[in-house]
This record gives C-alpha cells, structure tokens and sequence, in this order.
C-alpha cells in the first residue's frame, strides 16, 4: 500500500472536475455572454457567478500549487532513494518537455474550445494549427516543472543550500519575480509584436516578422499568453514547492509551528493584495474590470495565493494533523476525489466528453441552446455541469477496475519508466496493475502527522 496524503488527493481531484465546470459554463452560459459583451446588464446573481466560478472558482492556481506540491515531494524522495541529481535533473526536464509537447497537441485537436466546440455548434470542424503557442494549465505545469527541477538540482549541491529555509526563500523570491514584473513584461511584449496580447488576436499574425517568429513565439508566447502565461502563475507553483519542501522532510513540521505560519502567511497575502488594491493599483471606476479573466492583475495573485493557502492548510488541519479521524470512513468518499487526481491528466484532457453531452441534450431539450454558444440558461448550465461530473465518476469508477490501462497516465510511465524497469527481474505487466493502482488509488495509506507522544505518556500515568 502506497502512503498518500488524503488532502491533496481531494484537492487535486476536486481541482480538476471544478477546472472541467468552469470550462463548460464559459462555454455555454448565458451569465458569460452577458459578462464579455453588455457587463452593465449583470445583476447580483450574475456578478456572484462570475466571482465564484470564473475568476476566483477558476481552480487553475490551486491545481499549480498542489502539483508543484507533489513534484516537489517527488524529487525528495528520489534524493533521499540515492537517485543522483544530475539523474532526477535529466529525468524532470524530459518529463516537462513531454507534457508541453502533449499541451500542444491538444490546444490544437482536444481542447474544449476548439474541434469539440466547432462540432457542437457547427456539425464540423477545422483544425487552426496556431492554437499551438496557446498556453493553459498543461503549458504552466510543464515550465514549472522544468524550472523547479533546475532549482532543485541547484540548492541540493550542498548542505547550506539544501537547509528548507535557504531552499523557500530562493522559491519565495523567483515567485515574486514572476508577480511584480508580469505587467512591464505583458505590455512589453505587446510593444514588440505590436498586437494586443489580450484580445487573442495575436495568434493569427504569428511569422509577420520573419521565420524566427515562430520559434520566438513557442517559448515567449508561454510567458506572455492571454489565457494562462508563466508570468505571474509560476507564482502558485513556487508556493507549492515551498509548502512541498517542508512537509517532504523525514521529520514533519510540529503541528502547531506549521498552522501558525501556514495560517500566518495566508492571512498575510490576502492583506498584502488588499493593500495592493487600494494604494497601489487603486480601485478602477468600473468595479467588473478589478480583475482582468486571463491576465490577472498583481492584487488578485497575492488575495488567492492566500485563499489557497487556507483551503490547503485547513484540509491538512483536519486530515494529517487531526489527532482522532475515522480514516476508514475518509478514506472511503475521498476515493472518488483519488481516482479523479490519480488520473488528473486523462480527465483534463479528454474534457471535451460535455460536447457528446451536448448533442445529446440538444434532442431532450431541443430548445434550450445546448449546440449554441453562451445560451443556456443557470438551470440548464448547471444541469450541464451536474451530468457531467457524475459521467466522469462513472467512467473512472469502471476504469478502475481495468487498472486505469491506456490512459494518458498509462502512457506516460510506458514512456517515462519502462526504460527503467527492463532490469528488473519482476516487471509489472503493461496491461496489469502497471501503475499500481490497488496501492496508489485502492488500498491506500493515510499519512497521519500527529505525535503520539502525550498519549503514550497518559497511558504510562494512568498504569
């Protein structure tokens, strides 16, 4: 049985299906439309969905800071195994390489917004190969990956370096350089390419300045793109490597030292991005443009990373540091939530499953604008959301039983770790428990961060 810490197997799970809703109400919501064209016409309900969902229900920060989280914790554990640094470098920075060769491929045939999207509203569909720089949750995922590993390699040189303090300020101070600077370098690159990054307009003129445009574009587009560039969402990333260097260590933090600055610090940022509101980028006239949907302004990065940091926090308070828990009964719900963040990559991939949803609806429900864009009403739009949530419960609860074999996950560790594991004398078998899914999803082990200390010594008094 596998040790996973239960809270962010509910989180990352939850962060993928909230990821998928959110996507399907700005694709087929009324309240949306109405957001991007004629803002003034939304009433209160209409502003609080907005809020919710879109921009602060977005999921995209906590689901970088869970990973990051993870890939930190990952790396640790390969270190502390006696896998050499130069060989977990090597090993990070392909696997980042390959997840952002597979973001491309599906910005251009998989992504919700494109083929599927076409096809629902169309009964066709044509493939625009420049939605090849787009950049998204898979893209900031990739680059954080490739930069933590060469951060990693780095401070894991020496002792000083490797001291978890010395380790999160080097993480803290790269997350600030990917927050204060984002708008200089947004706008200069909106300067320099001379479109307006923000309009999306940008990716049909890619190549007017010469060949080298289209490889400038890969990698600077990543950086400066409208929907989810680096700069500033590295900065979630950061903070789940921060968070993954502490709890990676042999000895867990105390529980009260780490509430205490793990609430200290969330309270601390949301205050800090108030204050960044109200003296430095002033309240705008136009309350619905506080937060820009794609680019998002330095105030709302430091406001989240702090209610990030209290969802985080908060579930580790009632997971792994609660003393009493009835983990056969967590353990139990939290299963559903493990198998959607076990298969995390599959899911966000394949998310254009609610274009079949769709059409289908279209023939219940011919007159409610399921194959139109931005037209169903809140009822139908949540109806939507509901079906589709229990469709994926359904289609990984039968998943499971065939040991999740040729999902993307499935892929990936053929490509990532069967090189490794040709000299083994017991290879697992590619269509058996090859990710070893009964330990890692089934029969798991709770990681419990409480000292048994007092009541060990309770027990002695009361003897």
């Amino acid at each position: 049985m596998a040790s996973r810490i239960i809270s962010f197997d509910i989180l990352r799970g939850w962060a993928i299906i909230g990821n998928l809703m959110v996507h399907t109400f700005m694709l087929v919501s009324q309240v949306q439309r109405i957001a991007e064209t004629t803002p003034e016409l939304l009433d209160t309900s209409g502003y609080i969905m907005m809020g919710l969902i879109v921009v602060f229900g977005h999921w995209r920060g906590l689901f970088l800071l869970i990973s990051a989280c993870v890939h930190l914790l990952i790396m640790q554990m390969k270190l502390r195994r006696g896998v050499r640094r130069e060989v977990i470098l090597v090993q990070e920075l392909f696997k980042g390489l390959l997840l952002w060769l597979w973001a491309m491929f599906f910005y251009v045939f998989l992504a919700q917004w494109q083929l599927s999207k076409e096809w629902v509203e169309t009964g066709t569909s044509s493939i625009e190969w420049q939605n090849i720089y787009h950049a998204d949750q898979f893209a900031n995922i990739a680059w954080a990956i490739m930069i933590s590993a060469v951060l990693f390699y780095i401070l894991t040189s020496n002792k000083k370096l490797k001291k978890p303090l010395v380790m999160s300020i080097v993480f803290a101070i790269v997350g600030c350089l990917c927050i204060f600077p984002a708008p200089i370098i947004h706008q200069a690159a909106n300067n320099f390419w001379g479109v307006d990054l923000h309009t999306g307009q940008h990716l049909e003129k890619i190549g007017d300045k010469g060949w080298w445009d289209y490889i400038l574009r890969m990698v600077g587009n990543q950086f400066n793109a409208i929907e989810s560039p680096l700069f500033p969402n590295f900065a979630y990333s950061a903070v789940g490597s921060i968070l993954g260097i502490y709890i990676s260590q042999e000895k867990k933090p105390k529980k009260e030292k780490f509430l205490l600055w793990g609430y200290g610090l969330a309270g601390a940022t949301i205050v800090f991005g108030v204050f960044w509101l109200f003296v430095v980028e002033g309240i705008p006239a136009d309350p619905f443009m506080l937060v820009d949907f794609h680019v998002h302004p330095t105030w709302f990065v430091w406001v989240t990373i702090g209610m990030l940091l209290f969802v985080v926090i908060g579930l580790m308070h009632r997971h792994e540091y609660r003393e009493k828990i009835n983990w056969e009964k967590r353990l139990k719900w939290s299963r559903f939530s493990r198998r959607v963040g076990f298969l995390s990559l599959s899911v966000y991939s394949f998310g254009s499953i609610q274009a079949v949803l769709r059409v289908i609806l279209h023939y219940i429900f011919p007159n409610q604008g399921f194959r139109a864009s931005l037209e169903l009403n809140t009822g139908m739009t949540f109806l939507l959301m509901g079906i589709e949530i229990c469709l994926w419960f359904g289609i990984l609860w039968l998943w499971e039983k065939w040991n999740f074999n040729l999902s993307l996950e499935w892929l990936f560790a053929l490509i990532l770790k069967r090189p490794y594991q040709r000299k083994l004398k017991d290879k697992p078998k590619l269509f058996g428990d090859f990710l070893d899914v009964k330990g890692r999803v089934i029969n798991v082990t709770p990681e419990h961060w409480v000292e048994k200390t007092t009541e060990i010594s309770a027990n002695k008094i009361e003897k």
